[in-house]
């Protein structure tokens, strides 16, 4: 992967659960308030979650940039800050105090001490926010061949980042199945979300282990 569609993947990451921390809805539509508040609860319940995902970056202020694609998995353990995220060539693990940036193709491994300030933490994707925010039921639809509830929300505050968040929440499941960021600088992120399991997931599977992964380039910038 490029520096540049890392960078783009982590700038999604960053937001990709963004209406599950402390959000205080105004303006509220009652069935979007409900739907969204349920999901919220839901995530907030898992102990452990795996969850296989594809998602795009587009900067439609931009038309010279490329449309970014990709897929992963994601292995989270919210209440230990532990999360991996494996895209094929990149892997990134976390044990809540270390970060690993496992690029594979060139045999490097980057280390680096765990910050729930950087954007790519998923403990701030979590909680970070605490905005005011307009919710508005839209529509059902299908999405992967299943009936799902899309809402939009809307910060009141114009300086965040992103101005629009909408989500396709499963009314069977409280889960969300897809979403897509409108940012303010023309950028749009889309996720699609599958195959959520909460079995429960080894600590050892958050942590990485360089004896296992002999001629590889160790970068320790802590």
């Amino acid at each position: 992967m490029s520096h540049a569609g890392l960078s783009a993947y982590l700038c999604g990451v960053r937001y990709l659960w963004v209406w599950v921390g402390a959000v205080a809805l105004a303006q509220v539509d009652p069935r979007a308030d409900q739907l969204v508040r349920r999901s919220r609860k839901k995530l907030k319940s898992l102990e452990f979650m795996t969850v296989q995902f594809t998602y795009s970056v587009e900067n439609r202020a931009d038309t010279t940039q490329k449309r970014i694609n990709r897929a992963g998995t994601l292995w989270y353990r919210p209440r230990q800050n532990k999360f991996r995220i494996d895209l094929g060539d990149v892997a990134i693990l976390s044990d809540g105090k270390t970060v690993w940036q496992f690029l594979k193709k060139e045999r490097e491994v980057n280390i680096s001490s765990y910050d729930p300030k950087e954007g790519f933490s998923l403990d701030r994707v979590f909680r970070v926010y605490d905005q005011d925010m307009k919710v508005r039921f839209d529509k059902t639809e299908t999405v992967g061949g299943r009936s799902v509830h899309k809402v939009s929300l809307f910060p009141i505050s114009d300086t965040t980042e992103y101005f629009r968040v909408e989500v396709w929440i499963d009314p069977q499941t409280e889960l969300p199945q897809r979403m897509r960021l409108s940012n303010r600088d023309g950028t749009v992120v889309e996720y699609q979300l599958k195959g959520y399991d909460t079995r429960p997931l080894a600590d050892s599977l958050f942590v990485f282990d360089v004896k296992k992964h002999p001629g590889v380039q160790v970068i320790d910038l802590r």
